[in-house]
């Protein structure tokens, strides 16, 4: 039986898929994919992320569902929505899992995966710190506090499969080659 956040991941990957499948131009396909809800379909499931993160009192999958919410933050700003149906995610969902964030870092209950990840959309500064600057200062010290000259991201170092139903972040993590050959 599928658990909420597999069902999250399903709802993402399928977008994704969709999104990737339409041909022409980016401002053709942006407004298709407007047109047709999608953009709306993602923000519910960006809200929803938030909303499972509060339901539930397992802490690692708490952390799971935060760096699903940062990483979508951060790749709805970086990349564009014709080519992953993210587009204008809601303010007050990515404040708020910003904050959470914050928290975690004060507490020190971000794992190294969670690390290295922020580390790497740290370079993007423009996407986290005017959420975090002035408010959030453990995040806005992370951020700022990144060398952004060193690659931030395992190359071929992880094992296999682990970025597997994740998401678009697992897709993007993979395309990026973080994980074995073999």
């Amino acid at each position: 039986m599928k658990t909420e956040i597999d069902i999250l991941s399903d709802r993402e990957v399928e977008i994704w898929d969709y999104a990737e499948s339409q041909n022409g131009t980016m401002d053709f396909v942006t407004e298709k994919l407007s047109a047709e809800g999608i953009f709306d379909q993602y923000r519910n499931i960006h809200k929803s992320y938030l909303e499972l993160y509060f339901r539930i009192d397992d802490e690692a999958i708490k952390l799971e569902i935060l760096k699903r919410l940062i990483f979508l933050n951060w790749y709805a700003l970086v990349e564009p929505s014709c080519y992953t149906g993210i587009e204008d995610l809601d303010n007050a969902t990515a404040s708020e899992s910003y904050s959470i964030l914050d928290q975690y870092l004060i507490d020190g209950k971000i794992d190294s995966e969670f690390k290295w990840m922020l580390s790497f959309y740290s370079s993007w500064d423009y996407t986290i710190l005017p959420f975090s600057e002035n408010k959030l200062e453990a995040l806005t010290a992370f951020v700022k506090g990144v060398d952004t000259s060193i690659l931030s991201c395992p190359k071929n170092q992880l094992p296999k499969g682990v970025m597997d139903n994740r998401g678009q972040m697992g897709i993007y993590w993979i395309s990026m080659s973080v994980e074995k050959k073999n």
